[in-house]
């Protein structure tokens, strides 16, 4: 039966990617056509030929897309240019070249037609997927189909299956379907439309031995990919809507009406099953509760009312007294950590103490719209990806779904670029309501405090209830411990002296160094920001993002400083802060490392390296607002969102360094395809922004970079590159060091096997591992084996080689080649 559930899986994810490459492909050679206004009784008439329009009703799938206008993309190139490395480099195999040439082939009659595709089925009386292809009329649906049906099976072949009697195997007689017509032998055809007809199965008797894994059904100027056999009755029951009338769907569809690609996701279908899934979770988690305290219950001994005086009625088992047991440790004791200094501490102390602040903001349900428009298309050399998320009337602004506590605050026209230097990096700005946000945190922080303390917990004497409390102390409110020591209100205090726009910027290797949160205080020693001093012209490497918040009061917000440290234990660092002043920005410095200051209209907090360089900026008008790629690269955003991101061309002058310092032992394919590709390297945007409808979003990447990118994994595919084979033979190491466990408790009889032995035994597929880059050799002596793993090519296809044993520690070094030993370090 397992076997049967995993082979109909495998099944189905096949037919899944076959056909979503179908589509994929499709994409480019059909083109949107205007639909002729229906008269009345077309309209009334339900069944009438199905169309796009009418098909599918709202509840029926929970993901829906349309191909449109995408004849015009693919004369730009866009869609056909990403095949081509895809085909050059990638060696896709044979379904795949024959998809391309078949679409090739029929281009003419699919460039006047439009897609449409459906999957994530609600019911199981619909196809799990469904592809529509739409024609301008039915002759050419018709001429269509037959080819449709002859090139499907040689990239899809039947499959042996013992299909289940459905309700569409009981049709009518083939000959009732359509009065005056004599279909194929074992046709399925579906009877609640006429000029109908699906692709044949192997019999007509349930009990076939094999099937196609597909159903080609033609209706009017459809023709229609499934599955399953189907009806189209069971699409949009006679009672409900179109899709194309519901309300989010029209919302999404119409703010994406010129782009070629479409996509709509019904968050709310998915959200209506979450109740049944939760009641699901908790009886099975209720279950294994009372199977847990079953367990426990008959493991306990048997104890007289004597022998616990004050055993309570309601004791739970974590109301008994812990028990001790003892742990013995094997191997050297491991070495004392360093007692860390006392800069070490204060950092760990506003560390912790601002981590458990920020972490409130990701506390409580998140807030999933109820659906999503995604759309895709080509403009000069960018791909554009545009998203609406669609929320309930009432629902909160969040510009990220999955951070519940996070608000947008209202429409901006972002400033922090004109405080930062020109050559940023990266940069990334929103508009937040800090006070909703604050108070949303606060909030959702209380009540996972008490969630956390755990259910209340009694205490009885003679059977009489004498006190009840939670079982655990409730978490302490890091909000409340930082108002405490730094003795002011963050609502009433703070917060009035801030802006909306907070801002975060860099460079590549700071932002993406920054995985904690840090602020820099550290033990003071030499280092580079040090003696730049000297040369404070010299742009230094920095360890630390730039984070911008916005003022409104800048007297305010300059005595509340100090006082925040203060509340982040680390107040003593006011006794050697140092200010700055130029023109009119200010900088306090704290002993050269970690620095705050007011610049423009800014509080920027940093290093001190890289507050000086943003002081220096603004007074040199120097600041990435000055920029002209910065400044171009955004001319489509709207000057009224609230949020952007943008990303230098240094990501992509990055990618062409590190391409043109490997392309001597690059693949001379891959080394040809790059090189043809335009040089100029172009920075990466996004905009977030609310009219509204929904929060959009926009992200704008260059055409080159996806082509580049698209270029390395096809061709990492056909020559993974040494690293992956390496990774590669590590596991097939600690599989095979397992599998002679297996082997020598069943087969071996207490003894290992040789590498033949196991392959024998079907017990380590050693063909499946033979195209990554090593080979497998392993000596056995009665109950020890020894195992080594060598690259083919040394240097091509791996430099380093590896060894294992019985311990199951994989070892292994770069020893040109010749063989690892017991002797090498174990590997990472």
């Amino acid at each position: 039966m397992k076997f049967n559930s995993l082979y109909g899986a495998l099944r189905l994810s096949r037919f899944v990617s076959t056909v979503l490459l179908l589509a994929l492909f499709v994409a480019p050679l059909a083109a949107q056509q205007p639909t002729p206004p229906k008269s009345p009784a077309q309209t009334a008439a339900r069944t009438e030929a199905p169309t796009f329009d009418n098909l599918l009703s709202p509840d029926t799938y929970k993901l829906y897309g349309e191909v449109r206008n995408v004849g015009q993309l693919l004369s730009n190139g866009g869609a056909g240019e990403i095949v081509d490395p895809i085909v050059k480099l990638a060696d896709p195999g044979p379904q795949f070249k024959a998809i391309i040439s078949f679409l090739k082939k029929n281009s003419e009659s699919l460039a006047s037609s439009r897609m449409m595709f459906a999957s994530w089925a609600v019911r199981t009386d619909v196809p799990t997927i469904f592809v529509a292809i739409e024609f301008q009329n039915e002759e050419d649906a018709t001429k269509f189909a037959p080819k449709l049906e002859t090139f499907l099976p040689t990239v899809l072949p039947p499959v042996p299956v013992t299909p289940e009697p459905t309700p569409e195997s009981q049709t009518k007689p083939d000959n009732a379907a359509r009065p005056g017509t004599t279909p194929k032998p074992g046709t399925a055809i579906a009877t609640d439309i006429p000029s109908i007809r699906q692709s044949p199965r192997t019999g007509a008797s349930p009990q076939v031995a094999e099937r196609l894994p597909f159903v080609i059904t033609h209706a009017g100027n459809l023709v229609c990919i499934t599955d399953k056999s189907f009806k189209f009755s069971k699409l949009r029951p006679a009672e409900s809507k179109p899709l194309f009338q519901d309300q989010n769907f029209r919302i999404a569809r119409d703010q994406f009406s010129s782009e070629p690609i479409f996509f709509f996701f019904n968050v709310a279908l998915e959200e209506q099953n979450k109740p049944k899934q939760i009641a699901a979770e908790r009886k099975a988690e209720a279950q294994a509760e009372a199977d847990r305290a079953r367990l426990e219950e008959e493991a306990r001994p048997a104890q007289t009312p004597e022998a616990t005086p004050n055993a309570t009625p309601d004791a739970t088992p974590e109301e008994a007294p812990p028990t001790r047991i003892g742990v013995l440790t094997v191997g050297p004791p491991s070495s004392p950590t360093p007692t860390p200094t006392k800069e070490e501490q204060a950092q760990r102390i506003a560390s912790s103490q601002i981590g458990g602040m920020l972490d409130a903001i990701g506390y409580g349900e998140p807030q999933w719209p109820e659906a999503v428009g995604l759309a895709v298309a080509l403009e000069g050399n960018q791909y554009v990806l545009r998203a609406i998320m669609i929320d309930k009337p009432e629902a909160k602004k969040l510009p990220l779904p999955f951070v519940p506590q996070l608000v947008s605050g209202a429409p901006f026209n972002s400033d922090a670029a004109s405080v930062l230097p020109d050559d940023t990096e990266v940069f990334v700005s929103a508009s937040i309501d800090l006070r909703q946000t604050y108070e949303g945190m606060r909030k959702a922080g209380d009540v996972k405090a008490k969630a956390d303390a755990g259910p209340r917990s009694r205490t009885y004497e003679n059977g009489v209830l004498v006190a009840q409390g939670t079982s655990r102390e409730p978490a302490p409110d890091p909000f409340a411990e930082f108002e405490k020591k730094a003795k002011f209100n963050i609502k009433d205090d703070l917060l009035p002296a801030l802006g909306n726009e907070v801002a975060l910027a860099g460079s590549l290797k700071t932002l993406q160094s920054a995985g904690g949160m840090n602020l820099g205080i550290k033990s003071p020693s030499p280092s580079p920001s040090e003696s730049s001093k000297d040369d404070p012209n010299k742009k230094q490497p920095e360890v630390l993002p730039i984070l911008l918040i916005e003022v409104k009061d800048r007297d305010a917000a300059r005595a509340l400083m100090p006082k925040v440290l203060n509340g982040l234990g680390i107040g003593e660092a006011n006794l050697i802060a140092q200010t700055e002043k130029r023109d009119d920005t200010e900088m306090v410095n704290y002993a050269g490392v970690f620095a705050y200051g007011f610049v423009g209209n800014f509080l920027v907090i940093s290093e001190a390296s890289a507050v000086r360089r943003v002081v220096d900026a603004y007074v040199n008008h120097q600041t990435l607002s000055s920029n002209t790629v910065f400044r171009n690269s955004r001319r489509w955003e709207s000057n009224r969102g609230v949020g952007q991101i943008y990303v230098s061309p240094a990501l992509m002058e990055g990618y062409q360094d590190g391409l043109r310092k490997t392309s001597a032992t690059m693949d001379a394919a891959l080394r040809d395809f790059l090189l043809g590709l335009n040089p100029n390297a172009e920075a990466i945007t996004y905009s977030l922004s609310n009219d509204g409808l929904g929060t959009q979003h926009e992200l704008h990447l260059p055409k080159n970079l996806i082509l580049m990118t698209v270029a390395g994994v096809s061709s990492a595919i056909k020559n993974p590159p040494p690293e992956q084979n390496e990774m590669i033979a590590i596991g097939m190491l600690q599989y095979f060091a397992t599998q002679e466990t297996a082997y020598k408790a069943g087969a071996g009889k207490g003894n290992y096997g040789s590498v033949q032995q196991l392959v024998d035994a079907k017990m380590y597929p050693l063909e499946a591992f033979d195209k990554y880059g090593y080979k497998i050799d392993a000596t056995v002596m009665g109950d020890q084996f020894e195992a080594v793993a060598l690259p083919k090519e040394y240097g091509k296809t791996g430099k380093r080689s590896f060894f294992i044993d019985k311990s199951g520690v994989v070892r292994g070094d770069d020893h040109g080649g010749a063989p690892a030993s017991v002797a090498d370090k174990p590997v990472q």
